[in-house]
């Protein structure tokens, strides 16, 4: 994934609720090296900015109770017009004014049309977001039933371009790209997923290269992670899906392993949980 801090429609942050910051800290400081610095957002609210190598690659904040994925912000010029056309477009706006986190920028929660719930951020004049690098985020994959309402509701909102790689029955699997940047993996839910299954952001983060694949998957299962199923090859790369151990799903993938495709993805994921 490429990408361009502040240009429209560009994965520009991810973000953890957590209902157990230290637990959370601990267990991605272990898996990528993250370091984190606490800062207060303008509603007041405690936000951890986790660091790599001194630069910012996602957010950590309190939340009673569990969000099962990471959140991804979608960047946006100009907050308050791409929240006002997201409502046009279907959407829903689920806060009533943005927070501001310091060297982030302003963001606010949406719910598309489709159910799933992501971010809309207007980044910060002193913005700093690191991805594409081992530690990071270099890919994210959207999961919805929806797949359709989805694709029309962010090809209006950003004016992305779709190129479909699968055959779009079996395997539904659509690309979003800004230019000739894929930024997001759009897969329809298989038909016999169970209807409290909801949509869902899978962020996918690279493994160190030193440790490899093999290594950084026995870490993580030695930390408390749960594989939600078989590793998988992409052309991307390889792919474990996991829940971390407060349950949040996310993905370790390993850029270095990429190979033809041979995709089983967080879709036929068993567990509805």
């Amino acid at each position: 994934m490429s990408v361009h801090p502040g240009g429209a429609g560009s994965p520009f942050w991810v973000e953890l609720a957590t209902a157990d910051v230290d637990r959370s800290k601990r267990f991605y400081q272990l898996l990528f090296g993250w370091e984190y610095q606490h800062v207060k957002d303008s509603r007041g609210q405690d936000y951890v900015l986790a660091l790599l190598a001194g630069e910012p690659v996602a957010g950590l904040r309190p939340r009673p109770g569990a969000i099962l994925d990471w959140t991804l912000y979608l960047a946006t010029p100009d907050l308050a017009s791409a929240c006002a056309q997201a409502v046009r477009l279907g959407g829903t706006v689920l806060e009533t004014r943005p927070a501001i986190v310091p060297g982030v920028g302003a963001k606010l929660l949406i719910d598309d049309p489709s159910g799933a719930t992501v971010g809309l951020v207007q980044p910060a004049v002193d913005y700093g977001f690191t991805a594409g690098v081992p530690g990071s985020l270099v890919w994210i994959e959207f999961v919805t039933r929806q797949a359709t309402v989805a694709d029309r509701f962010y090809s209006h909102l950003f004016g992305y371009t779709q190129r479909q790689f699968g055959d779009g029955s079996a395997v539904d699997y659509m690309v979003y790209s800004i230019g000739p940047d894929s930024v997001i993996g759009r897969v329809r839910m298989a038909l016999d997923t169970p209807a409290d299954v909801p949509p869902r952001w899978i962020a996918h983060f690279a493994v160190d290269p030193e440790l490899g694949f093999d290594r950084t998957l026995h870490q993580a299962r030695g930390a408390g992670a749960r594989l939600r199923f078989a590793p998988y090859s992409s052309t991307l790369g390889k792919v474990a899906v996991l829940s971390d151990p407060t349950g949040t799903r996310f993905a370790i993938i390993d850029p270095a392993l990429a190979s033809d495709w041979d995709y089983h993805s967080a879709v036929d994921d068993p567990y509805g949980d």
